[in-house]
């Protein structure tokens, strides 16, 4: 709900049980005045006035002036800290004062409130149009506030959409030069985030390739700390999410948590800053490193969103409203798809580059008696490639290792009841391919300058329109050729000589070409999933997850590393769209050894896929293998759609104890995996959530063997007893229901 008093103009941005404040002040400036959870009281008619006497910050002393909380700051008002808006005019429309200079560009930017408006319509930039539906497609308010400077023609509108039910808000910018000049901008955040005094907690996840999703939590110093990723993809050392709160007020399930989310996937910038006053600002969007954005005149800009909220429930609230507005308002749910994610078998590490029709069709005949759904063929399918040194680019199957093409391939999956799958990296080329030598100026670089190759390979310039056309026909073909439903999308490589036809804007051309391609793919096949992969877990937001079913957390599949990147990864997106693998028992990455439990109990925490060579199992290895997919087929849709609740985090026990819940509390699944067990401590039982305390529950494991039977008080209260037998490597699933 959006309520607007025209007397003291100030709006209030009712959630379900939080609020957002501001307010347009007599200089025509819009200040922020509140933001937090409501009284449990409330009704809709309980606001904020405007009529309170709050801080001024027009004194003599210049110092505080600079503090003001403007909803949009602006380089000119503010130079001392951090802005959200920082532009140059290359002249002047208004006459020179008798003796004044010009100094050109004229660096300063002025805001001023016209009007504002409220519709049902609004969309952030790069938002998808593949037209798919999402779970819920219900319309939603968005008050869009419009500014203009008072000497250029140049507007800002700021725009917050409201997901009331998950307390969800969505802010964002759009810029219009209404000028004669082109104007440029060298910082542009989708949003600045005014917190209260002292809330100066920070959590966030750090990490590199194969141990992305790190969680940290430390105290804010004074200053600014910045959280970034100066890529072409999301990237793996930090991931767009953030909780913030006050020290030692906030836990997994109580005290007051501000979070936020960017539905963005290229070069992005989190910018946490406390002040002088103890003020916090959290600015958030396009990171301002190589950056330049050019308005023409007439030319308008439209923003990526930030998704924020507030939560009175700690960590766990946070995540949990997350959680549901990616469910219901981000995921696409197209009513032909399957409602749940199928289990998958990938043969990369099978056979790494070492494919024939015969030994595929063999890994495709086991993992349907296993009681796999979708089968994909992973790297090597195409072109010269026998190793990663040659054929990216060149997207023809290999006539050496299918001599009948892939239709053969794909008849036999078909024909054993799975869908089919592929690999692809549409976005690189080797230059040992026929793409490379036909147009060696389709990848990033810099004439005259060496082209630095990783993995032996290039980006292609999405800057160019003809790129673009060509890999969406390449992978069009695909699809209608051998009637491919899912892609595993790949991208194996950061950015090095970043020229392009487009210059400084190629970091954001590159991912608004690759939603393009996507959002057309899915237009034009919309049974078809796409699975987002970046060399793991480099390209993981809410504006990729908007065109995918599913993500690849990390190349990493050992179940020890896993139990702690998992953890981090439920910060802020949900297990529907986390595609974890059970793979070997020795981790070629770690190097260490886990045992089938442990490897199956972490994957099925998520999307659950098959990744080990089924040619090395035994027929009671197998068999083991289908027992536990049947047994998670029969509770995904819990942990696909549940509530997810963390009983116990690594930090505490160095244990992982996690819950699903359905909604209507009926059914839960239990799921707890010990990373390290010091001798002689005693772990305190995790006690369950949302469970009915009136009902009785029985406890099953995966053989449907009765362990227990308690009514949810119990269960809430005393928690499922611990097994003596607990030890490093120890987990354990189990299903609960209401009967």
């Amino acid at each position: 709900m959006i309520h607007f008093n025209p007397d003291t103009r100030t709006f209030n941005l009712l959630l379900k049980t939080s609020y957002y404040a501001f307010q347009v002040d007599d200089a025509d400036r819009v200040v922020h005045l509140g933001w937090g959870p409501r009284p449990d009281d409330v009704t809709d008619d309980d606001v904020i006035s405007g009529t309170v006497a709050h801080k001024t910050y027009d004194t003599p002393w210049s110092f505080i002036a600079q503090f003001r909380p403007d909803e949009v700051l602006t380089f000119g008002d503010v130079t001392s800290h951090q802005v959200t808006l920082k532009a140059s005019f290359p002249s002047l429309p208004v006459p020179l004062k008798d003796g004044e200079a010009l100094h050109l560009p004229i660096r300063d930017l002025r805001l001023r409130y016209v009007d504002h408006a409220i519709v049902t319509d609004a969309q952030p930039g790069l938002a998808p149009t593949h037209g798919l539906p999402v779970k819920d497609n219900s319309p939603r308010e968005t008050l869009r506030v419009r500014l203009k400077d008072p000497v250029q023609d140049f507007f800002v509108t700021l725009c917050y959409r409201l997901t009331p039910e998950h307390d969800i808000l969505e802010r964002w910018l759009e810029l219009e030069n209404a000028g004669q000049d082109t104007v440029s901008f060298e910082v542009c955040y989708f949003a600045s985030l005014h917190l209260p005094a002292g809330t100066n907690e920070l959590t966030y996840v750090s990490g590199a390739w194969a141990r992305e999703f790190t969680s940290h939590r430390e105290r804010l110093s004074p200053g600014t700390h910045i959280i970034d990723s100066r890529n072409l993809q999301t990237g793996h050392v930090t991931n767009p999410i953030f909780m913030v709160n006050r020290p030692g007020q906030a836990w997994e399930e109580s005290g007051t948590v501000y979070f936020g989310a960017l539905a963005y996937s290229g070069a992005w910038q989190i910018a946490v800053e406390q002040l002088p006053t103890w003020d916090v600002r959290v600015h958030a969007g396009y990171h301002s490193f190589d950056f330049q954005l050019d308005l023409a005149p007439g030319e308008k800009h439209i923003t990526p969103a930030i998704v924020c909220g507030v939560s009175a429930d700690g960590w766990g609230g946070a995540s949990r409203r997350l959680h549901a507005f990616t469910h219901d308002r981000v995921l696409p749910r197209p009513p032909q798809g399957p409602r749940f994610r199928p289990v998958l078998y990938n043969g990369w590490e099978a056979t790494y580059f070492n494919l024939s029709y015969e030994g595929q069709a063999e890994l495709a005949r086991k993992a349907a008696e296993m009681g796999v759904e979708l089968f994909c063929v992973d790297d090597g399918w195409f072109g010269a490639r026998r190793s990663d040194h040659a054929g990216l680019g060149d997207w023809v199957v290999r006539a050496d290792a299918f001599p009948e093409g892939l239709e053969q391939l794909v008849r036999e999956v078909h024909r054993l009841g799975m869908k089919f799958g592929l690999w692809v990296e549409p976005e690189m080329v080797n230059p040992d391919s026929d793409l490379y030598r036909r147009h060696p100026d389709w990848v990033l670089h810099f004439p005259g300058r060496e082209r630095t190759e990783a993995r032996h390979q290039l980006i292609l310039d999405f800057g160019r329109d003809e790129v673009i056309e060509y890999i969406f026909s390449m992978l069009d073909a695909l699809v209608e050729r051998y009637s491919i439903a899912f892609f595993k999308w790949d991208m194996n490589r950061l950015a090095t000589e970043p020229g392009s036809v487009v210059g400084k804007a190629i970091w954001r051309k590159h991912v608004a070409g690759v939603y393009r391609i996507m959002d057309r793919l899915r237009a034009k096949h919309p049974t078809l999933d796409i699975q987002s992969c970046s060399g793991g877990g480099g390209r993981i937001d809410l504006g990729i997850l908007a065109r995918t079913d599913q993500v690849w957390v990390s190349d990493n599949t050992d179940a020890f590393d896993r139990i702690g990147i998992q953890e981090g990864f439920s910060l802020a997106y949900p297990a529907r769209c986390m595609e974890a693998w059970v793979t070997h028992e020795h981790s070629h990455i770690t190097q260490r050894t886990t045992s089938l439990g442990l490897r199956f109990d972490v994957a099925m925490r998520g999307a659950l896929g098959i990744g080990s060579s089924l040619n090395e199992l035994s027929d009671a290895e197998l068999a083991e293998y289908a027992s536990y997919i049947a047994f998670y087929k029969r509770i995904r849709h819990v942990i696909q759609e549940g509530t997810l609740y963390r009983l116990e985090r690594l930090e505490e026990f160095q244990a992982s104890v996690i819950e699903y819940v359905q909604s209507d509390g009926r059914e839960a699944v239990y799921s707890e995996a010990i990373h390290d067990y010091p001798i002689g401590s005693f772990r305190p039982a995790a006690v369950l959530k949302g469970l009915i305390s009136s009902a009785i529950y029985t406890v099953t494991d995966r053989h449907n063997h009765e362990v227990q039977r308690a009514t949810g008080y119990e269960l809430m209260t005393l928690g499922l007893p611990r097994e003596m037998t607990e030890h490093v490597g120890y987990s354990r699933t189990l299903y609960l229901q209401a009967i």
